[in-house]
């Protein structure tokens, strides 16, 4: 297995000592890109392609991990390692979050801030929010480490990767059958941060959407929409951005600058796709517009099936 991972957010990478071996123990193989094609850079077509792929299906719950390993399968010429482009454009899709719920995060900084200064009010829903986030990584980290020999075994076999689409799609349908959606976000408690992080956790495995993981289980617990959007979008970023700053810092100043302008149109299409991604999502879900992603991610699942 290479020593480089790239893959993307949806696997919610964890940042403790010895980072780089936790984040591999998260995260599937890396897109793979034949050195001998490529000039051992990725050519634009390929980053702006991977940048838009990884925007759309990051957000939209149909798994970016899923479909990433069947590009891998089937694109020809991906056979190669990119650390730092796998990077960017999971800061593409982060800046996109950022974006995307500027105001809710501009209310967390906020109430951050007043923990700094020693003010606080720690009966706040923006204060309960910060301790839920934290809670919720939690149970992904243990899931994310105790899945990792199934998460390899998976590279390489396209019909599990299948087998696990058709999960996302039992999820999403079941969302849209459960739940009355009457909880907001002061609502939420312990309870619910530790089973969405659980199903984040399982979100490891590539084929089960991380976004439909975590929304769908989210609204069966009778969470709004609006609020399931944004905490599941919410708990992925701090690991995320630490861990691939990590490893963005170790891969060093030389491979930045060797691939500037592919990293430059992998990010800003990662962001562009990212936003619009999100914004679809939020609208879906706010109208229970679930059951087409169900139906793509079974009909892919039973297409990868196909595939052996």
């Amino acid at each position: 297995m290479p020593s480089a991972a790239i893959f993307p957010i949806l696997q919610f990478p964890l940042v403790l000592p010895g980072a780089s071996s936790v984040r591999m123990a998260l995260l599937p193989e890396p897109i793979r890109v034949d050195p001998a094609d490529t000039g051992g850079r990725l050519t634009l077509l390929q980053a702006l392609g991977l940048g838009v792929l990884q925007g759309v299906t990051e957000f939209l719950p149909i798994s970016s991990s899923g479909h990433l390993v069947l590009a891998q399968n089937l694109w020809p010429g991906l056979d190669g390692s990119f650390l730092v482009f796998d990077v960017f454009v999971h800061l593409g899709t982060v800046v996109a979050i950022l974006w995307v719920l500027r105001r809710r995060v501009g209310a967390l900084l906020r109430a951050m801030w007043t923990i700094v200064l020693g003010r606080a009010a720690w009966g706040s829903a923006d204060v309960r929010w910060l301790g839920l986030i934290l809670l919720a990584s939690v149970p992904t980290a243990l899931l994310g480490l105790g899945l990792r020999d199934v998460v390899e075994e998976m590279q390489v076999r396209p019909a599990a990767v299948g087998a696990a689409l058709l999960v996302t799609a039992a999820v999403l349908y079941a969302s849209e059958r459960r739940g009355n959606r009457r909880r907001g976000p002061e609502e939420l408690g312990w309870v619910d941060a530790v089973v969405v992080g659980a199903a984040q956790g399982l979100a490891v495995i590539p084929g089960i959407s991380r976004s439909g993981a975590t929304i769908g289980t989210a609204l069966v617990r009778d969470t709004a929409p609006e609020a399931a959007v944004e905490f599941s979008m919410l708990i992925s970023v701090p690991a995320v951005l630490g861990a691939n700053l990590y490893e963005g810092v170790r891969a060093g100043l030389a491979e930045l600058t060797a691939q500037a302008t592919p990293l430059g149109v992998g990010f800003f299409a990662a962001f562009v796709a990212g936003a619009l991604s999100l914004q679809a999502l939020r609208w879906a879900v706010a109208r229970r517009k679930l059951l087409p992603f169900a139906a793509y991610c079974g009909a892919v699942g039973l297409g990868a099936l196909t595939l052996g």
